[in-house]
C-alpha cells in the first residue's frame, strides 16, 4: 500500500515537474541567448562609443597642436632656441611657456590614447575606456570596418611618425618639425573622422542587427513561457486544498520568524498605520508598547529631529504612491544612521543610532502595504567614526614621512621643537590661577596667539593635519570669545579639553620623526646633493609654498620675491621669529592686500599681485625685514566704516579718532576686517601674534607704510645681539 501511495504522488505531481523543468529549459536558453546577445551588445555599445571619441580625439591633436605653434609664434623665438642643428630651430624644452607645456602633457596623453584606440579595433586587446578605466575592446569584425580600421592606420603611422619628437619625457623637436606636424594634421583631420564617423555607422548597424535578434529570441522565449504558464496554472487548480493547507503551515512559520529575529519588522499601510503582524523585537528596539492600529509618524517624530521627520514625510509619501518607482526613490531614504533620544526603564535619555528600510508590499500590481525593517546600528556608527577617527590620526603620520622625503628634515625638527615650547607655554598658562574675567581673557588671547602661530607654521610646512586642527581650536575659542558671555574657569576647561586632541596629534608627529631621526640619522636626511642646485635658505621654499596655497585658496595671483641672504648669519631663535612674523604677514596681504586678478585690471593694475620679503643689514648690529604686497593698501576710511559696522565702534568715538588711530586698530587681539571667517583669516589674531613678536625681539620696532590702492610695507628692525 505505501508503494502505491508513492507512486501515486510521484504521478499526481509528475506533470508539474515535467512543467518546471521544461519551464528551466526553455528560460535557461532564452537567458543563455540574451546573456550572449546582451554581452555583444555592451561590446558594441563600447566600440561605438570609442569610434566616436577617436574623432574626437583627432579634432584634439590638431587643436593642441595648432595652439603650440600660435603659443611659440606668440613668443620671442631667441628664448626658446636652444641650439642650431640642421639650420633647423631646435625648441629647448625649459624656456617654454607653461601653456607649451602643459599642450605638450596632453598632446602626449591625447596621442597615447588615440594609437592604442586604434590598434584595440584592429587587433583588440586592453585600452582606455570613456569613463578613464582599462577595458576590453575587440576587434572590429565585419570587412567594412576592418577596412576603415585599415585606412585610418595608413594615415596614422606617418602622422604617429610625425608626432614622435613631441612625446616623452625627453623632448626634442625643431619648429620646423612643429610646422610639419601641425601641416600633416591639418591635411589629414577630416579625412580621419570621416573614416571613425563611417566606423560607427559600420559598428551601429551591427548593433542593431544584434537588438533585432534579441526582441525576436525575447518574444519566442515569453510566448513558451506563457504556454508553459498556462498549463502549470491548470494542473495545480486540482491542489488548491493541499495550497491551503500549506498556507496554514506558513502563517504558523511566519509567526515563529517574527519572534525570531532581531530586527524590528512590521506592516505600515496607506494611512500610515502599523500591520497587525510585527517582530517580537520593534518594542524592545524603539523602548515602547507597540500596538495593531498605531499612527507610525507621530512615534517617529518623538525620535528623531524635525528636519528628519520632514523628510522622512515626504519620502513615504512618494513609497505609498503609484507614480514612482521604487528603485528611484530607495536612495533617497533619510532615515538611515539617524540618531535617536529614547528613555530607556530607568528614566534616562539615551542616544542610540537606528535605521530604517522601506520596501513596497504589492497586491495585483498595486501598494497595499510597506515593509519596514528596523535596525539598531548603533555599533557600526561608533565603529565607522573610531575608524574616522584613526584616519585622521595617521594623517599626521603620512604628512611628517612626505616631508622627510623632501629631505626637510630640519624644519620638520624645528617645527616640533617650536610646537613643544609653544605647548608647553600654553599648559604653564591654563595652570595659572584666574580671578577674574579680564585674567581669563587675558588667558584666552594668550593660547589664541600660540595656537595660531602653530596654524601658521604647520601651514608653510603643508602639515595639514595640525594646521586643520589647531584652525578648529582657533574657530571654538574665538567664538568662546566671541559669544557676548562672561569667561568663568570652566571655559579655561573647555579650552584643555579642546587642546588634548591637538597634544595627541603632536605626540604621533613628534614620536614618528624621533623615530625617523634615530634610524636614519638627521645628518642622512639632509645632506646635500653636491650636483643639486645652490643651497635656498628654507624659509623662501615655507613663505612661497603657504603664499601660492592662499592665493589659490581665494582665487588669486601673486608673484613672490624673498631676499633672505642676510638671515644666514642670525641666530636660530632670531629666524624663527621672523619666520612666524613673515607667515602672519603672508597671510595679510594675500586675504586683505592683494585683489583678486578682475578688481586689478580695473584698477589698471597687472592682474598678478606682488609680495615681496628681504632682510637687510642696517649697520651696527641692526638689521631690517621687510614684507611689502601693491594691494588695496590700509585705507582708514574704510576701516572706520568697517569698525562701525560691525559694533567694534560707535559711530561718534569712529568720528573722533584719527586715521593713525584707527589703523594703529589692527593690531588689537580681536580685531579682523575679513567679511566672514575662514583657515586663513577673520579671527583676529594675525597682526595681534606679530606685534607681540616685535615687542618680545632686542630693539624690535614695527612700522608701516600704505598708500590706498597703491602699497603697503611692514618693516620691522630689529637686533641681532
Amino acid at each position: 500500500m505505501d508503494k502505491r501511495n508513492e507512486q501515486s504522488v510521484f504521478a499526481r505531481y509528475r506533470k508539474i515537474i515535467l512543467a518546471v523543468i521544461l519551464f528551466m529549459v526553455v528560460d535557461s536558453l532564452v537567458i543563455g541567448i540574451n546573456f550572449y546577445n546582451t554581452y555583444k551588445a555592451d561590446e558594441s555599445a563600447l566600440s561605438i562609443n570609442l569610434s566616436g571619441r577617436q574623432g574626437t580625439l583627432s579634432q584634439r591633436i590638431t587643436t593642441v597642436l595648432l595652439l603650440m605653434q600660435r603659443s611659440l609664434d606668440a613668443n620671442d623665438e631667441s628664448s626658446l632656441v636652444g641650439n642650431l642643428q640642421d639650420s633647423d630651430l631646435t625648441v629647448n624644452i625649459f624656456n617654454l611657456p607653461p601653456s607649451v607645456v602643459r599642450n605638450l602633457k596632453e598632446l602626449d596623453q591625447t596621442v597615447t590614447l588615440f594609437d592604442t584606440t586604434l590598434k584595440g579595433f584592429s587587433d583588440g586587446g586592453i585600452v582606455t575606456g570613456g569613463d578613464g578605466k582599462p577595458t576590453l575592446l575587440t576587434q572590429v569584425e565585419t570587412a567594412v570596418s576592418r577596412q576603415l580600421v585599415a585606412d585610418t592606420s595608413e594615415i596614422w603611422t606617418k602622422y604617429f611618425e610625425l608626432l614622435k619628437p613631441l612625446l616623452g619625457e625627453e623632448r626634442n623637436f625643431s619648429v620646423a618639425e612643429l610646422k610639419e606636424a601641425v601641416s600633416y594634421a591639418q591635411n589629414n583631420n577630416l579625412e580621419i573622422q570621416r573614416l571613425m564617423n563611417d566606423l560607427t555607422t559600420d559598428l551601429e548597424t551591427v548593433a542593431n542587427k544584434r537588438a533585432s535578434t534579441l526582441r525576436i529570441v525575447l518574444v519566442i522565449g515569453i510566448i513558451v513561457a506563457f504556454i508553459n504558464f498556462c498549463y502549470t496554472v491548470i494542473i495545480t487548480l486540482r491542489d488548491l486544498m493541499s495550497g491551503d493547507k500549506k498556507l496554514a503551515e506558513s502563517r504558523n512559520e511566519n509567526a515563529e520568524i517574527l519572534a525570531t529575529v532581531h530586527e524590528g519588522l512590521f506592516l505600515l499601510n496607506k494611512d500610515k498605520k502599523l500591520g497587525t503582524q510585527f517582530s517580537e523585537s520593534l518594542p524592545r528596539m524603539l523602548h515602547m508598547d507597540i500596538v495593531p492600529g498605531m499612527d507610525f509618524m507621530p512615534i517617529l517624530k518623538n525620535m528623531v529631529s524635525s528636519e528628519v521627520y520632514e523628510s522622512a514625510v515626504d519620502y513615504v509619501e512618494l513609497l505609498l504612491g503609484e507614480r514612482v518607482k521604487e528603485s528611484l526613490v530607495a536612495s533617497l531614504n533619510p532615515l538611515t544612521n539617524i540618531p535617536v533620544s529614547m528613555l530607556d526603564k530607568f528614566g534616562n535619555t539615551q542616544s542610540r543610532y537606528l535605521s530604517f528600510f522601506f520596501n513596497r508590499a504589492l497586491v495585483d500590481d498595486k501598494i497595499s502595504h510597506v515593509l519596514v525593517t528596523v535596525q539598531d546600528v548603533t555599533d557600526r556608527v561608533q565603529l565607522q567614526k573610531q575608524v574616522e577617527q584613526a584616519k585622521s590620526m595617521s594623517k599626521a603620520e603620512v604628512e611628517t614621512l612626505l616631508r622627510l622625503a623632501g629631505n626637510d628634515f630640519t624644519s620638520l625638527q624645528q617645527f616640533i621643537d617650536n610646537t613643544s615650547q609653544a605647548l608647553g607655554q600654553i599648559n604653564e598658562k591654563l595652570s595659572e590661577s584666574h580671578d577674574d574675567t579680564r585674567a581669563l581673557l587675558h588667558t584666552l588671547n594668550y593660547v589664541l596667539r600660540l595656537v595660531h602661530g602653530i596654524k601658521g607654521e604647520a601651514a608653510a610646512l603643508g602639515i595639514e593635519a595640525l594646521e586643520g586642527y589647531a584652525h578648529a581650536c582657533e574657530q571654538e575659542m574665538v567664538a568662546m570669545r566671541e559669544s557676548g558671555q562672561e569667561l568663568t574657569s570652566d571655559s579655561i576647561v573647555r579650552v584643555a579639553v579642546l587642546l588634548e586632541g591637538f597634544y595627541e596629534r603632536y605626540s604621533s608627529l613628534a614620536n614618528i620623526a624621533s623615530r625617523l631621526g634615530s634610524v636614519l640619522g638627521t645628518g642622512a636626511l639632509n645632506r646635500p646633493d653636491a650636483a643639486a642646485a645652490p643651497i635656498v635658505h628654507p624659509m623662501v621654499e615655507h613663505v612661497t609654498h603657504l603664499a601660492q596655497r592662499i592665493a589659490t585658496d581665494h582665487g588669486k595671483e601673486v608673484e613672490i620675491s624673498c631676499h633672505f641672504d642676510k638671515l644666514s648669519g642670525l641666530p636660530d631663535h632670531i629666524v624663527r621669529e621672523l619666520q612666524s612674523i613673515s607667515i602672519q604677514l603672508v597671510r595679510n596681504a594675500l586675504v586683505h592686500g592683494i585683489e583678486t586678478p578682475t578688481e586689478r585690471l580695473t584698477r589698471n593694475k597687472p592682474r598678478t599681485g606682488s609680495l615681496s620679503l628681504w632682510c637687510e643689514y642696517l649697520g651696527s648690529g641692526l638689521y631690517e625685514f621687510t614684507v611689502r604686497d601693491d594691494g588695496r593698501g590700509i585705507v582708514p576710511e574704510h576701516l572706520r566704516a568697517n569698525f562701525v559696522k560691525n559694533g567694534r565702534l560707535t559711530p561718534e568715538k569712529a568720528a573722533a579718532m584719527s586715521d593713525k588711530e584707527i589703523a594703529g586698530l589692527i593690531f588689537k587681539p580681536g580685531i579682523s576686517t575679513a567679511d566672514k571667517a575662514n583657515i586663513d583669516a577673520g579671527h583676529g589674531v594675525g597682526l595681534d601674534v606679530v606685534l607681540e613678536k616685535v615687542d618680545t625681539m632686542q630693539g624690535g620696532r614695527l612700522s608701516v607704510k600704505s598708500r590706498p590702492d597703491s602699497f603697503t610695507e611692514f618693516r620691522i628692525q630689529f637686533s641681532a645681539a
